[in-house]
């Protein structure tokens, strides 16, 4: 009894790891051209304020 037990709680286990494994996965894929549009604004905002920090112009 215990050890049928012990054997399903461990499928159960393996079942929620893969499930937020492919979750996690999921999202990062899906979630990729926002992440890539938010680096290029970031590049963009900081290349302003150098831009504007090294202008002659006081």
């Amino acid at each position: 009894m215990k050890a049928g037990l012990r054997q399903r709680s461990r499928g159960q286990s393996m079942v929620e790891y893969s499930v937020v494994t492919a979750a996690l996965l999921g999202f990062t894929v899906l979630g990729w051209p926002f992440l890539v549009q938010l680096l290029n604004g970031l590049h963009r905002y900081f290349s302003s304020i150098y831009y504007i920090i090294q202008s002659p112009v006081p």
